[in-house]
């Protein structure tokens, strides 16, 4: 199989597998910039399950960014308690907010350069608020993307800090089919999630078996009974 068609072979096969078991998330299901700005922002250093438990509770009482922006830091931080960091997080979601009533007119930046210099946001919660909210087809590459990329195609980067990379940026942003960069990201996320897992991968059932350098590897080994888990 060539490159090309491996990369046209994984973008297919991706998207089959994510069309019947896609995960609706909260902020899945808006398209509002705030509302997603602020969930990503969330999302750092916890889990889905903690953020979609204060989802509803948190945009109930902030439902808009000039809300956030005139709350106390004490009744944020009480909601986003479950979170952790709650006052680190509480002092920045608010220091967010006066920034984009004060200098945006309350509207959330639809411009990479003006959204990462938000306090807090770097390039890959500006790129979810481009992709997921303004519908640009945009990549999304943490720490969970990559471990895809690396072992799908065996990419390798000499960064110390791979996510800053450009490279890998734009390796991911390669694969990306026009105007579905909504769902080719989800599908990343949820297949590294579910079935490209950190630790022990279910390469068994993974739908890039014929494909993945890893995971042919994984099952030639097993065979002989000589396979060594590396990450």
């Amino acid at each position: 199989m060539s490159e090309m068609s491996k990369l046209q072979d994984f973008t297919v096969k991706l998207l089959k597998w994510w069309n019947p078991c896609r995960f609706d998330y909260p902020w899945r299901k808006t398209s509002d910039p705030y509302k997603i700005l602020v969930s990503e922002f969330m999302l750092r250093k916890t889990t889905r399950k903690q953020v979609s438990e204060i989802y509803n509770d948190f945009f109930s009482r902030y439902a808009t960014v000039r809300a956030l922006y005139v709350a106390d830091v004490e009744s944020i931080e009480n909601i986003i308690r479950p979170l952790g960091m709650q006052h680190v997080r509480a002092v920045a979601l608010k220091k967010l907010a006066e920034i984009v009533v004060k200098e945006h007119d309350e509207k959330i930046p639809a411009e990479k350069h003006l959204l990462e210099k938000l306090p807090g946001v770097g390039a890959y919660i500006a790129n979810a608020v481009l992709c997921l909210a303004y519908g640009k087809d945009v990549p999304l590459l943490d720490t969970n993307v990559l471990r895809v990329m690396k072992r799908v195609f065996s990419l390798k980067s000499s960064r110390k800090r791979v996510r800053d990379d450009p490279k890998m940026w734009k390796a991911v942003s390669f694969l990306i089919p026009k105007n579905r960069a909504r769902d080719f990201n989800l599908a990343m996320l949820d297949f590294a999630a579910f079935i490209c897992l950190p630790k022990k991968p279910k390469c068994i059932i993974c739908p890039m078996q014929a494909i993945c350098d890893y995971g042919l590897n994984y099952l030639r080994q097993c065979k002989t009974g000589n396979f060594i888990e590396r990450h």
